[in-house]
């Protein structure tokens, strides 16, 4: 399989049996928006056909619950911050659930390793990569100054010029970054370097260290967003603990705009995945971002939307004439696939995860599906039809063409027939009222 690496910026193959996968999570002082949820997706998309390919995964994400915007959004609302971060992880919990989204096999709150990464940062410090300026530590660039930047091609140089980083008088070099920050704003944590709480940027670097035991994982994703400075001050920890990469390939989603704009909630236009779930089927969701090259921006429109649903039709209203065309046709279903579909989504998948082109593949199968229906072919018809929901099941979408009759819905359909020959429309529309709950009608 070929995965776009951001680092080298190349397409790097990834053939293992086990593949380990590391993923940021939410600070959780707020629901998610539909932004964050393109890497989630992403990553679920990637797990689901690798393990349909009978390769092991093993999964690991994170989940910020320390931090400076959850302490202001606690001072806001008069709670202590586990109050705010109980609510919103239930919510994000709840939010993968109705994704229906893959565990992952890991999911770790950073609160319930304060002790390792105390001993991580003290790592640092004894390797000279970070210093302790009175209980503030943060991490020397400098020393890295041949391997800083290279993830997000940014120069240090350029980054100081253009007076993008803050300039802190205990700082060596105004990018240094904090790995531990001394405060008693919030909740504090003891440590070799006094009371305080942790950077942002170590928990991941940290997670991925223990979990992984220091070695290199194959594949770590986020958004685009994260890139710089997150992801690039993640990579020069572990490279400065290690003296390796952190991850072989680095799998970065483009971002996420509302009607041609970037979310923002200055802007009133961040809609949160809460909200857009309660509104529409989460496969609405999954279909867009399918789509469209993960790499690549996306701008969901309600055109877009819309053709979301009309694909769910599809396929709901083509279950439904397969249901009808099975009562009327006694057939003995086969269980096989036809080949050439899933060596076409195959290749597919395997190319950086081509799902626009599986999509076109999966409407041309609806057509095929629909001819050979019309001319009853059965054989060929369920050969399409196998294929059809082992990809969308692979996908993680959760339509499909049932093909399941009972001998109950066989005989409530026959005799809804029945009535309308005899024109007791009446009993007929009730009898038709149960089968459209049933989704024959």
């Amino acid at each position: 399989m070929k995965l776009f690496d951001t680092l080298t910026q190349e397409q790097k193959n990834i053939n293992k049996e086990v593949i380990n996968i590391y993923s940021c999570g939410p600070t959780i002082y707020d629901y998610i928006h539909i932004g964050n949820a393109r890497p989630i997706i992403l990553m679920d998309t990637l797990i689901r056909f690798l393990e349909s390919q009978d390769i092991r995964v093993n999964f690991l994400q994170n989940i910020t619950d320390i931090d400076d915007k959850i302490i202001e959004k606690a001072i806001q609302e008069n709670k202590t911050e586990k109050e705010i971060t109980d609510k919103y992880l239930s919510a994000f919990l709840q939010n993968l659930k109705d994704l229906k989204i893959r565990m992952p096999d890991k999911l770790i709150p950073i609160s319930e390793k304060i002790s390792e990464m105390n001993l991580f940062i003290d790592d640092l410090v004894k390797l000279e990569a970070a210093y302790n300026v009175d209980g503030d530590v943060y991490f020397d660039i400098q020393k890295f100054s041949n391997e800083y930047g290279k993830l997000s091609n940014k120069k240090i140089n350029d980054l100081i010029s253009g007076n993008r980083v803050e300039i802190e008088d205990k700082k060596n070099n105004p990018l240094d970054f904090s790995v531990w920050k001394k405060t008693e704003k919030g909740i504090t944590f003891d440590s070799n370097f006094g009371k305080g709480r942790p950077g942002w940027h170590t928990e991941c670097a940290l997670l991925i260290d223990e979990y992984f035991k220091g070695e290199t994982i194959d594949i770590h994703s986020g958004g685009i967003d994260l890139q710089f400075p997150h992801h690039e001050n993640e990579r020069i920890q572990f490279i400065a603990k290690h003296g390796n990469e952190i991850s072989n390939i680095w799998v970065h989603n483009g971002h996420l705009t509302i009607d041609g704009e970037k979310m923002s909630k200055s802007l009133g236009n961040t809609m949160t995945l809460t909200n857009f779930l309660a509104n529409y089927n989460s496969d609405v969701l999954r279909w867009i971002f399918l789509t469209t090259y993960y790499k690549q921006p996306l701008n969901i429109k309600d055109d877009l939307i819309e053709q979301a649903n009309k694909f769910i039709q599809k396929i709901n209203n083509l279950s439904k004439k397969i249901k009808q065309l099975l009562i009327e046709n006694k057939f003995n279903q086969s269980s096989q696939f036809d080949e050439e579909i899933i060596k076409e989504f195959k290749i597919h998948m395997e190319n950086d995860l081509n799902t626009s082109r599986v999509l076109t593949l999966l409407e041309d199968t609806l057509k095929d599906i629909n001819k050979l229906s019309a001319l009853k072919k059965f054989d060929d018809l369920f050969l399409k039809i196998n294929s059809l929901n082992y990809i969308l099941e692979t996908l993680g979408l959760s339509i499909n063409i049932n093909t399941f009759i009972s001998e109950e819905d066989q005989n409530l359909f026959l005799s809804w027939k029945k009535l309308v020959s005899e024109k007791d429309f009446e009993k007929a529309d009730e009898v038709r009222k149960i089968l459209i709950s049933k989704g024959i009608l």
